[in-house]
């Protein structure tokens, strides 16, 4: 296949994509947006895992715990 045809076929792609996590995720692919910046959706998920982590802390294991058992 051509390039050409094949990144046009792409660009028509992202052109009807509207959810922001996978925009978000090709810009990061793409390094598009490097000032770092953490999406809100991404913070939200960050903070909810760290609440469930609060509420089950006997279940969970560190790293080295994990690194043990592979």
């Amino acid at each position: 296949m051509n390039l050409t045809i094949k990144k046009n076929e792409i660009k028509r792609e992202l052109d009807k994509i509207e959810d922001e996590k996978v925009v978000w995720a090709i810009a990061r692919l793409l390094r598009l947006d490097d000032d770092g910046d953490v999406s809100q959706w991404h913070k939200d998920v960050v903070k909810e895992r760290t609440v469930k982590y609060g509420k089950k802390k006997s279940a969970m294991k560190d790293w080295e715990e994990v690194q043990k058992g592979l």
